[in-house]
């Protein structure tokens, strides 16, 4: 992870293109998270995407992107409203079992679904 993304928690706040493209283009998973100040659902999926930060530390990178400190970074995942996800692995994007903005029912659900990817 390039020195230009700040680790917060267990989570990369990425502010830049390079270590955007140098992260999706690793053979290890990455989980993006897009969110925004004063959003109720970003405030509670960000804490769930941090335990799990904890839980897949060394084999999946979850980082942060927000409009107020990666509009670029937000330009190229098409970020529309937020919260949002994205997964990556070596510069293919993976699907996302859920909508952007509609969290699993349980942490359980996310672990099942990175537990195939990581």
């Amino acid at each position: 992870m390039s020195t230009t993304a700040q680790r917060a928690a267990g989570l990369y706040d990425v502010s830049d293109v390079e270590t955007f493209y140098g992260t999706v283009q690793m053979d290890r998973l990455s989980i993006w998270f897009a969110d925004s100040p004063g959003c109720w659902s970003c405030r509670r999926l960000r804490e769930r995407y941090r335990l799990l930060a904890g839980t897949y530390e060394g084999k999946v990178e979850f980082c942060r992107v927000g409009r107020e400190f990666a509009p670029a970074v937000c330009d190229l995942l098409n970020v529309g409203e937020t919260p949002a996800t994205f997964a990556f692995r070596r510069g293919e994007a993976l699907d996302w079992p859920w909508p952007a903005g509609v969290p699993a029912k349980s942490r359980a659900q996310y672990r099942e679904w990175l537990d195939r990817h990581a």
